[in-house]
């Protein structure tokens, strides 16, 4: 039997509306596919870079290391293993695509809006499917990072759905150093980690996706996935991000108030 779940986990998403004053940090979003082991090598990625390079001049080698799992008569033992990690950016810096031999990975701190996002996205995913054809799809998700910070941070009873304040609440905040909470939810389109809560002075939960400011801050990170393995075909993908960009945009309509959403439009 169908489990139907409640809004905002569930059901239509809310009609998207700009916003003009939008508190929108960083967006990432990944597909991890099976392995293709040639991608590590600069003979392998060069046909990648041909297609990318055009939106995407700035090429970077990364070197990182992953864990690889050997079974021995003991049982399993881990060991690392270097790996790299290919990066595309725009002159400026704001937009990255990451490659590497099991995911593609697009970030952005310059939000164009929905779709502009994911029609470049599907072009990305098309480049890996041509080049590539990895065959398997294993996790697609997209994770959006929102901020609040400075003297803003008073306002949040007003913009903010009380239960997702708690300790940010004016009388508590100013001795509050950090409190950051942590949920594991089903959605109708695979599973979501929402976190909330007051980031210290310099702090982050992530270097690499949130940089620290000269401030406190209040966050809201909605991170949308599923595990359910497919085909790696990028046309079927992009449906299924948009209907997770669709589940995120629902979570955090619900974490506003009427007054927040008229502030994030600029209305206010």
């Amino acid at each position: 039997m169908t489990v139907l779940l409640p809004p905002p986990l569930g059901g239509a998403s809310p009609e998207e509306r700009p916003l003009g004053n939008a508190p929108l940090a960083h967006v990432v979003v990944q597909a991890r596919f099976s392995s293709v082991l040639k991608i590590d090598s600069k003979d392998g990625v060069a046909t990648f870079q041909e297609l990318a390079r055009k939106d995407f001049p700035l090429f970077d080698q990364v070197s990182a290391t992953s864990m690889q799992v050997d079974l021995t008569p003991t049982g399993p033992a881990f060991r690392p293993v270097p790996t790299n990690v290919w990066r595309f950016s725009d002159p400026a810096r704001d937009v990255v695509v990451s490659l590497t031999t099991d995911a593609i990975t697009f970030e952005t701190s310059s939000y164009p809006g929905r779709s502009a996002f994911l029609e470049q996205w599907a072009v990305i995913l098309r480049w890996v499917q041509d080049t590539y054809a990895p065959g398997l799809a294993l996790r697609v998700g997209m994770r959006y990072l929102n901020r609040i910070a400075g003297d803003a941070i008073a306002q949040l009873p007003d913009w903010i759905a009380p239960n997702l304040i708690g300790v940010a609440l004016p009388d508590l905040r100013g001795h509050v150093s950090q409190a950051i909470s942590e949920a594991n939810l089903e959605i109708e389109e695979g599973r979501m980690l929402l976190r909330w809560g007051i980031l210290p002075k310099d702090g982050t939960i992530d270097p690499g996706l949130l940089e620290p400011i000269n401030s406190t801050s209040w966050l809201l990170d909605i991170d949308a996935f599923s595990d359910t393995q497919c085909s790696f075909e990028a046309d079927a993908l992009i449906n299924t991000y948009q209907r997770l960009s669709e589940r995120v945009y629902a979570v955090f309509r619900w974490s506003l108030t009427d007054a927040g959403l008229t502030h994030f439009e600029g209305r206010s």
